[in-house]
């Protein structure tokens, strides 16, 4: 729903920027100086603007990105030639006359340009270029010829003896039907294959909004081929160039905004303020992003296997992403070391030896999370309790004889330890973005219960629920839940959640047999903060707790 929001959003931005040139293009303001050529100047100072925003908000690597750069780029040409042909040569009549051919460069190719675009967007993962694909650029490149050597033949435009008054009596021959033809044959296409060809399925379901700027923009030129476009002072209000380039890039627009196109969303400055050694490369091993801490890669290192050792104390991590690889490296210095120590710990304390496995999985755990959660201090701090705890249960069971005391301090430990690891996911994820997936909300819940499952409480969840949620409402509800969950698990002979979504809300409820705690008032103002609506009621020995939580939220 934001995502639909947000098109229509920078849709209206667009169609708000159009009709402001009507302006000095109706010639509403004078056409002399200081204002004259206003409506070129506007114009062109758009298409600068549109070049600049595909190189930073498009991703570098692929061909999609030169795809949309190249067509920013013939937007740019098709206004510059207008500009020139009005303005330098009006007076000199063959070179004025060559110009207009000219416009039809640009004008093959941004639609020849959005229809590789279109196929670029909806193929599967792997996409394997076809002979077929060369037809359309063959095809092109014969169409912009023709009309380059018009004077040689005269069957796209056809002109008076000696090209008198070239400018005003023309009529058009075959050749230009079958240009024009072409070019909304291709548009017809792009638009086609992106709504009806996706396979991105988060995207799909709104592809549909795509036709309408599509729509609008044919209206037009078929207003304008028509001689029906309104006028103003005698002038249309909106020009073919300007219709052309404006619809092109709004169906581009809103394929940036439903996530058709992957685009740059300020990666640079993330990996800037990363602590972690982490760097993004293309298919060569050039670095595209990389943290300050990353160390940069040889020949060698970048064709390594994932997990494989470049230093003594130095894992580096290996993943491919389109267009490159991912790389981020471990320190291993200070888990090396303890390691050593434990396996030393391990020989001495040999007539313990489960319980030093034990020991070993857990700091193994723990000092790897620490290491993980290092540029994330919140996370430590709010599971500090938690954690505090497995250090006093593990300290319980290495000092108890009693065998059922140290499983249910391992069982224990487990649980918790499930719960610092979900949480602590759920942490990262809503420092990347301001909301999380309820799905996200459901795995985090699920793992906790199964963990809870085996200390011996039966457990069961049931999820149904496709939205996403307010990052810090998702986090206090699950800190709610394992607060309950906490404070009840000596008593507690059974635990239900039902995770389900609503019209305009997401419900979270948990159900817990014999309990001894109610849902402390501090929780409840913290969720209040947070515009969760927490109900609580007993009956029969059994706590039925809601909590309902608004949909959507906005990304950071």
């Amino acid at each position: 729903m934001n995502e639909v929001k947000t098109t229509f959003r920078r849709m209206v931005f667009y169609y708000f920027l159009m009709a402001i040139n009507i302006i000095p293009n109706a010639s509403i303001i004078p056409d002399s100086f200081p204002t004259r050529n206003v409506s070129f100047i506007y114009l062109l100072t758009l298409c600068v603007c549109l070049v600049l925003y595909y190189s930073h908000r498009v991703l570098k690597a692929g061909g999609l990105s030169v795809m949309m750069k190249a067509l920013s780029w013939m937007s740019l040409l098709l206004i510059l030639l207008r500009g020139i042909k009005y303005s330098a040569l009006a007076e000199v009549g063959i070179l004025a006359r060559h110009t207009w051919y000219f416009y039809y460069v640009p004008m093959l190719l941004l639609p020849l340009l959005m229809f590789y675009i279109s196929l670029l967007v909806s193929p599967k993962e792997k996409l394997k270029i076809r002979k077929g694909w060369f037809l359309p650029i063959i095809i092109t490149v014969i169409f912009i010829i023709a009309v380059l050597t018009n004077d040689l033949h005269q069957q796209v435009f056809r002109f008076q003896p000696n090209f008198s008054d070239w400018d005003n009596t023309y009529s058009h021959g075959w050749l230009f039907y079958a240009v024009t033809l072409w070019q909304y044959a291709l548009y017809f296409a792009a638009v086609g294959i992106l709504v009806f060809k996706c396979r991105i399925s988060s995207s799909k379901k709104n592809a549909w909004i795509i036709t309408i700027p599509f729509a609008i923009g044919l209206l037009m030129n078929v207003l304008l081929l028509t001689e029906r476009m309104p006028t103003l002072n005698g002038a249309h209000i909106i020009e073919f160039p300007e219709t052309l380039i404006f619809t092109v890039a709004i169906v581009l627009e809103c394929c940036i905004q439903l996530g058709l196109i992957p685009t740059n969303t300020d990666y640079g400055k993330l990996f800037q303020k990363f602590s972690v050694s982490a760097q993004i490369t293309d298919k060569e091993g050039k670095p595209v992003y990389s943290s300050s801490t990353a160390i940069p890669l040889t020949k060698e290192q970048f064709s390594v296997k994932n997990g494989s050792r470049i230093g003594e104390h130095t894992v580096l991590h290996k993943m491919e992403i389109p267009g490159g690889f991912g790389f981020w490296q471990d320190d291993l210095t200070e888990l090396d070391r303890l390691n050593e120590e434990l396996a030393q710990a391990k020989e001495e304390l040999s007539q313990e030896a489960e319980l030093i496995r034990l020991r070993n999985e857990l700091k193994e755990k723990q000092t790897k999370t620490e290491q993980r959660t290092l540029v994330y201090d919140t996370i430590a701090k709010r599971t500090q309790k938690q954690s505090q705890l497995i250090s006093k249960l593990a300290k319980i069971a290495y000092a108890s004889n009693d065998a059922e005391i140290k499983d249910m301090c391992r069982r224990k430990i487990t649980f918790l330890g499930a719960y610092i690891k979900r949480y602590a996911n759920l942490m990262l994820m809503s420092q990347e973005s301001g909301v999380v997936e309820a799905g996200e909300l459901a795995l985090s819940v699920s793992e906790v219960l199964r963990y809870l499952n085996y200390c011996g409480v039966p457990c069961e969840f049931v999820e149904n629920a496709q939205c996403v949620v307010n990052a810090d409402a998702v986090l206090a509800v699950f800190e709610a839940f394992e607060i309950m969950i906490e404070t009840n698990f000596s008593n507690l002979k059974g635990a239900f959640v039902n995770l389900s979504e609503q019209q305009e809300a997401v419900v979270f409820k948990l159900t817990l047999e014999n309990p001894a705690e109610t849902l402390p008032h501090e929780v409840t103002e913290q969720l209040l903060s947070v515009d969760i609506k927490a109900e609580e009621m007993q009956e029969d020995n059994v706590a039925y707790i809601s909590f309902t939580l608004p949909k959507g939220g906005e990304a950071r």
